[in-house]
């Protein structure tokens, strides 16, 4: 595959394909991606005397290396140009910050671990069918959409849709694992339940090494730095298998869960928007009565903890009927 600039195609990309024929008889390439200029944020050519040009070297300094890649290579659409603003790249540098923030939180989490125990949780595979089984609702929820994510990405990237593919990855790990996964583990972590202490710590690490390793052609640098960190298997996540490595099909999906928790959400949000049209302070904590349906209602008293920390609700006063 060539990947070149569009404003090359006729004085270089013909030429070439037309010399490769003529002396080696067949063409020199099978894919040509045509990536778009980088332009500012207002879609102008970058120009020193209209004093709007992005200096790499500067930005690097002062942003990471990282969160200049993410950005740009975010905003790719073939064949269009690519605005890049200093916002939009200390957008990705706030993202690298909660990425970080968000290993050190795991890493906090398994301090009380042996040297054997915390090497037990590297990821050496696809989680199996039956383990998953095996989990609460959140747990099967977040792994069924971290290997929706890992199908996506995988096809995205063989389609050539390197923006959308990183977009993807970026909405999940912020809107999905960080605000609403992790908030739910704190519970399970702290708690003096093992066996959910556990299953929480598995899930985290699992769906974080999961991510980090679609991450990484976007972000080498934090990617591998934060692979490090946690439990790992190999020497470096460069070489480390693709998420996708199931032998005998595609990453299981638990479509009942993502539907059970998306009740969870539902409810959640209106708890949260009530609070909000009331002003209520959102430290305190408030009763809540729950009405649900004969199938909705076991699952909501079984995660009745989970609701009442995401919705800023005192467990002894949430009442689910």
């Amino acid at each position: 595959m060539l990947e070149t600039g569009y404003d090359i195609l006729f004085f270089w990309v013909a030429r070439m394909m037309m010399l490769g024929i003529e002396f080696t008889g067949k063409a020199p390439f099978h894919t040509i991606y045509l990536h778009g200029l980088v332009r500012d944020g207002k879609g102008q050519k970058m120009s020193k005397t209209k004093g709007n040009v992005v200096d790499p070297i500067d930005t690097i300094e002062t942003m990471g290396t990282d969160a200049l890649r993410l950005s740009l290579v975010t905003g790719v659409t073939p064949g269009q140009d690519v605005p890049l603003s200093v916002e939009k790249i200390q957008a990705n540098r706030n993202f690298a910050n909660k990425l970080w923030n968000t290993a050190r939180f795991l890493n906090m989490g398994l301090a009380d671990l042996s040297a054997e125990e915390r090497q037990a949780l590297a990821v050496t595979g696809p989680m199996s069918d039956d383990e998953i089984a095996s989990l609460p609702l959140p747990e099967r929820y977040i792994i069924s959409r971290a290997h929706a994510l890992a199908t996506e990405v995988t096809s995205q990237l063989e389609s050539y849709d390197f923006g959308p593919a990183g977009q993807s990855i970026y909405a999940f790990l912020w809107d999905e694992y960080a605000d609403w996964y992790i908030e739910i583990s704190k519970g399970r972590i702290n708690s003096d339940d093992a066996k959910a202490a556990q299953q929480a710590r598995r899930t985290l690490i699992y769906v974080l090494d999961t991510c980090l390793r679609l991450l990484h052609p976007y972000m080498p640098f934090l990617t591998e730095e934060l692979w490090q960190r946690l439990p790992h298997d190999g020497p470096s996540i460069m070489i480390s298998h693709w998420p996708l490595m199931a032998d005998d099909g595609p990453l299981v999906r638990d479509l009942d869960a993502e539907t059970g928790f998306a009740s969870i959400q539902a409810l959640v949000r209106s708890v949260r928007n009530a609070r909000a049209e009331y002003k209520v302070n959102p430290a305190k904590k408030i009763a809540a009565t729950v009405i649900a349906s004969e199938t909705l209602a076991p699952m909501l008293k079984a995660e009745a903890e989970a609701i009442a920390t995401l919705a800023r609700v005192d467990p002894s006063m949430l009442t689910i009927e």
